[in-house]
This record gives structure tokens, C-alpha cells and sequence, in this order.
């Protein structure tokens, strides 16, 4: 299977797909340029590109894995067996920049002291904007055919969406935001957090990889899952 696909069946299948796309395209360069003005290009990388290649792994191993696909889109990006969109991977990168910067400006009104703990706070404030959105858009997603759910996909279902996608949106979004947070304040050189940020990667993956595991045990062992 290529890394880079080009469907010629735009739309099949989907209903407001191009809305859809053009809204998560507007609102990515949008935020890309806000952040390049206001942090420059190299702390731009920071926030945008881990979360681009993370959520790549994540997604193309969910489609590989049989979980859910993304029909009707125009270009896809494979890398562990499953073709995802490439605006789907971009749009995660808008979902952890907004929601990690309306973390930080309710939680600075709140708690002023930057230190972990202030971290942590807007990490979960973040990881909370999170779920309270994909409450709306994966529904949403999901009766439009923007991505598919497999029916075989046991547990309890919010409007047809397994509650697990819930707690995986907020357990990424919640560490990658410590992670994107801790090299944003640490005193490296914006060139050494630009490689500190992909290279942290690895143990960020772990971290997620293993919180979701434990808390996919915990509801399958109550029935939820």
C-alpha cells in the first residue's frame, strides 16, 4: 500500500464532506498562522508537527486494526496499513492547539503559578474541551459517514460511537499536551525543543499506549467496552 493515496471518487458514500473539510482546512491555517506570528516557526513546529505524526500512527493503525475508515475523502496518508486522511491528521493538530490554549487562558485566570501542577490542570482542562466536542462531531461524523464505526464494535455506544473513542480523545489530547507544555517552558533553545518535541514522541506514545490500555481493561471488566 502507497503513504499516499488519491481518491478519485470524492464524496462517495458521505453526505457534507466538503464543508467539512473546508472548515478544518480554514480553521488550520488560520491557527498555523496565529502561531507562527505570535511564537515564530520553530515553536509552531512544536505545537503542530508531534501531534500530525502521532495521530498519523494512531489513525492508520485504528483503520489497519478494522476499528473505523474514512470514506470520500480526497488524499490519504498510510503508514502502518490503514489509508487516513490527510485533513483528518491535521485537524487533530487544531484540536490540541486551541484546546491546549483555552486551557491555559481559564486555568491562568484561576491558578497563577507556572509549575507542574499548573500543567497538569490545563492538560485536563484540555483533554474536558476535548470529549465535550467529539460529544457533538462524532455523532455528527458518524451520521454523515465522514468515518464509519464497524458495527462488530462491542460495548456501550453514544449514538453508535464506541465510548472508548471518548477517553482516547481525552488520554491523547490530555499527554500530549503535558508533553507539548513541558518543552514549551523548558530553558532549551527553541531549536533543541523543536527535536526534543519529536524525539519525546516515543515515551508520550507510551505513556498514551498504556493509560488507554489499562482503562480499556477496566471497561471491558465492567461491561462497557
Amino acid at each position: 500500500m502507497a503513504i499516499i493515496e488519491i481518491n478519485q471518487n470524492f464524496g462517495e458514500n458521505t453526505q457534507l464532506l466538503a464543508p467539512f473539510i473546508i472548515v478544518i482546512a480554514i480553521a488550520w491555517v488560520f491557527l498555523v498562522y496565529y502561531s507562527y506570528k505570535k511564537y515564530g516557526a520553530r515553536m509552531t513546529l512544536v505545537y503542530f508537527l508531534p501531534i500530525i505524526i502521532a495521530t498519523l500512527l494512531i489513525e492508520s493503525a485504528g483503520v489497519a486494526g478494522g476499528r473505523y475508515y474514512y470514506p470520500g475523502y480526497i488524499v490519504y496518508l498510510s503508514v502502518v496499513g490503514g489509508a487516513v486522511p490527510l485533513i483528518i491528521v491535521l485537524a487533530w493538530s487544531v484540536n490540541l492547539f486551541l484546546f491546549m490554549s483555552l486551557g491555559k487562558y481559564f486555568i491562568s485566570k484561576l491558578y497563577h503559578q507556572k509549575n507542574f501542577p499548573q500543567i497538569l490542570l490545563i492538560s485536563l482542562a484540555a483533554g474536558i474541551f476535548g470529549v465535550c466536542l467529539d460529544l457533538l462531531e462524532d455523532p455528527i461524523a458518524h451520521h454523515n459517514n465522514w468515518w464509519i464505526w464497524e458495527e462488530s464494535l462491542t460495548g456501550f455506544k453514544f449514538f453508535n460511537v464506541p465510548i472508548l473513542n471518548f477517553i482516547g480523545w481525552f488520554v491523547l489530547i490530555f499527554f500530549m499536551c503535558i508533553a507539548t507544555l513541558l518543552i514549551e517552558r523548558s530553558k532549551f533553545s527553541e531549536n533543541r525543543k523543536v527535536l526534543l518535541s519529536i524525539s519525546s514522541l516515543a515515551f508520550t506514545g507510551l505513556a498514551i499506549f498504556m493509560v488507554h490500555g489499562i482503562l480499556v481493561r477496566i471497561f471491558e471488566s465492567i461491561g462497557l467496552a
